[in-house]
C-alpha cells in the first residue's frame, strides 16, 4: 500500500474551461509555429522520426498538433512511484496531495544561521531529518552542493547520500549528466526515482535534460517536466502569457519523453516566478506564485496528468516571519487547488539555501493545511448528539468523559513548536518562540533519528556507481 497523502475533493480553480481552452491553444500555436531549441543530437532525430519538424542545422523544432495530440493521450493519469519501502511508495495523480522537501545550493547552519556549503555529513543530517518527519513524503536533494566533494559528481553524491539516509522516495536530476548515474543506483536499491527534468526558458531543452528524459524514460522510472520562466525576463510579464509559455514547454518535453517509451509516468510541474525589476530578482514568494500552482493543477488536469510545482517558497533569507507567511500561503493554495506533489519543505531564499529550522516551521504548516484538507469528520460519535442531552447545561462538562479522553488527541493538532501557554508560563519557560523550538526539535531528529538503513549489498553496489562516475566524469 502507497503513502495514502491527504485527500484534495473539491479544488479551488481560477480558470475557465474557455480560458484553459486558450491557453491550450496558444501553446498549441507556439509549438507549431516557433517550435523549441533541443541540444541534443540523438533527441532530434526521435523527434524528428516520430513526425517533428526539425531544422538539425540551428536544432529548432516544430511540433504539429497531433504529435502534441498524441504524446498527451499517451501520459497515464496515474502512476505509482515505488520507494524502497513499498508502504512509502506514491500515488501519484487523482485526489492526492504529497509534501516534499525543497533544495537549497546551501545550507543554513542552526547555531550560527550562517550559510555554507554542506558537506555529505551535513547533507546526510539533513536527509535524517527529512526521514524523521512523517509530513516530508518524498525528499528532493535537500543541497544542490557539497563543499567536500568535486563538482563533476556533487549531484551522484547527493543522490547516494539520499538513498542511503532514508527509504522515502526521491526526486532525480539531470544537470550534468547526473540521470545516466541516479538510473543505476535506484536499480541496485530496488525502487524508482521521479526524474526531474529542466526546461530552460524561453523555449530549449539544454543537452543534459534532453539525455535525462531518454534516460528516465528508457530506464522505466516515471520523470517530471518542469518549466519556470522568470515573468517579465525568460518569460511574458503577465501572467496569462507566461501559463502559455510554461504550458509549451511542458508539453514539448513530454512529447519527447512518450516518443521514447510510450505511456512513461510523466508529471506536469510548473515553477514560474515573477521578476521583481526594482531589485533584478526574482519573487519567489510572492502569492503570484501561488494562483500559478492553482492553474498548473488546472492544466495538468485538463491533460489529464499528475502535476506538481516546484514550490512554495520565499525571498526570505532565515527563518521569520515572512518565510512563514508567503509559504503558508502559496503551501495552501496549492493543496486547495489539489496540485498532487507539492514542495514546501526547508527551502529559504529562491533555493539559496536549506534550512532545518525552516523544516520544521514548514511541516508545522503542512501538518495544518492538511488538516484543512482532511477537514471534519461527521458520524454518529463525532457529532455526539446523545453525550450533548446528556450533559445538558450547566454544571454540566465535558472535560472528565470518555468521549474527551477518546478523541482530544486525535481530533486536533498538538504542536511541540507553537507556543500556546499562557504568558507566565511562557516566560517561565524561556520565552522561546517558534524559532527556538524548531532549532531545538531539529538538532534532536537529527542526532537521534536512526533510518532503515541500506543492504551491505546495495550499499557496495552505490560504491561502485560513484566510482564509475568519478572515473569517467573528473576524468572528462
Amino acid at each position: 500500500m502507497p503513502l495514502n497523502g491527504f485527500k484534495c475533493k473539491k479544488p479551488y480553480e481560477i480558470l475557465s474551461k474557455d480560458e484553459i481552452e486558450r491557453i491550450h491553444q496558444g501553446s498549441l500555436d507556439v509549438l507549431a509555429e516557433t517550435g523549441m531549441t533541443v541540444v541534443h543530437e540523438r533527441a532530434l532525430c526521435i523527434l524528428e522520426e516520430g513526425g517533428c519538424e526539425v531544422d538539425h542545422d540551428i536544432r529548432r523544432v516544430r511540433f504539429p498538433q497531433a504529435i502534441v495530440d498524441w504524446a498527451i493521450q499517451q501520459c497515464p493519469e496515474r502512476f505509482l512511484l515505488k520507494a524502497r519501502n513499498p508502504e512509502l511508495s506514491l500515488d501519484l495523480g487523482g485526489e492526492t496531495v504529497y509534501f516534499a522537501s525543497f533544495p537549497g545550493f546551501t545550507w543554513l547552519d542552526i547555531d550560527t544561521m550562517e550559510r555554507h556549503e554542506a558537506t555529505v555529513d551535513e547533507c546526510a543530517r539533513l536527509v535524517r531529518l527529512c526521514d524523521a518527519l512523517p509530513l516530508v513524503h518524498t525528499l528532493c536533494q535537500p543541497v544542490a552542493h557539497l563543499g567536500d566533494k568535486p563538482p563533476q559528481v556533487e549531484l551522484e553524491w547527493v543522490h547516494a547520500t539520499e538513498l542511503r539516509n532514508t527509504d522515502k522516495t526521491i526526486m532525480g536530476t539531470a544537470f550534468g549528466g547526473s540521470s545516466k548515474w541516479l538510473v543505476q543506483m535506484v536499480a541496485v536499491t530496488n525502487q524508482q526515482t521521479l526524474g526531474g527534468i529542466c526546461i530552460s526558458s524561453p523555449l530549449a531543452i539544454p543537452a543534459d535534460q534532453a539525455q535525462g528524459i531518454i534516460d528516465y524514460a528508457e530506464s522505466g522510472n516515471p520523470q517530471l517536466i518542469l518549466s519556470g520562466p522568470s515573468k517579465g525576463a525568460t518569460g511574458p510579464a503577465t501572467m496569462a502569457g507566461t501559463l502559455v509559455l510554461q504550458n509549451a514547454e511542458i508539453l514539448g518535453g513530454t512529447v519527447l519523453a512518450q516518443l521514447v517509451n510510450p505511456g512513461c509516468g510523466v508529471m506536469y510541474m510548473g515553477y514560474s516566478t515573477p521578476m521583481d525589476m526594482r531589485y533584478g530578482s526574482m519573487a519567489s514568494g510572492a502569492v503570484e506564485v501561488g494562483l500559478m500552482g492553482v492553474a498548473t493543477a488546472q492544466l495538468a488536469k485538463y491533460y489529464g496528468m499528475p502535476s506538481g510545482v516546484f514550490y512554495p517558497m520565499t525571498d526570505a533569507k532565515i527563518p521569520d516571519p515572512q518565510a512563514i507567511f508567503e509559504k503558508h500561503l502559496q503551501t495552501y493554495l496549492c493543496a486547495t487547488a489539489g496540485v498532487n506533489y507539492i514542495m514546501p519543505l526547508g527551502g529559504l531564499d529562491n533555493e539559496g539555501s536549506h534550512s532545518p529550522v525552516q523544516m520544521i516551521i514548514d511541516h508545522e504548516v503542512c501538518r495544518m493545511v492538511g488538516k484543512v484538507l482532511d477537514g471534519i469528520k461527521i458520524d454518529e460519535e463525532h457529532l455526539a448528539i446523545d453525550l450533548i442531552k446528556q450533559i445538558g447545561p450547566p454544571p454540566g462538562n465535558y472535560l472528565k468523559t470518555k468521549h474527551t479522553r477518546s478523541h482530544w488527541q486525535e481530533e486536533y493538532i498538538l504542536s511541540d513548536v507553537i507556543v500556546r501557554e499562557n504568558y507566565k508560563a511562557w516566560v517561565d519557560g524561556g520565552s522561546r518562540g517558534i524559532v527556538e523550538r524548531a532549532a531545538e526539535v531539529a538538532r534532536r531528529l537529527m542526532e537521534t533519528h536512526q533510518p532503515n538503513p541500506l543492504p551491505p549489498e546495495s550499499d557496495r553496489e552505490l560504491d561502485k556507481i560513484l566510482q564509475a562516475a568519478e572515473k569517467e566524469k573528473i576524468r572528462h
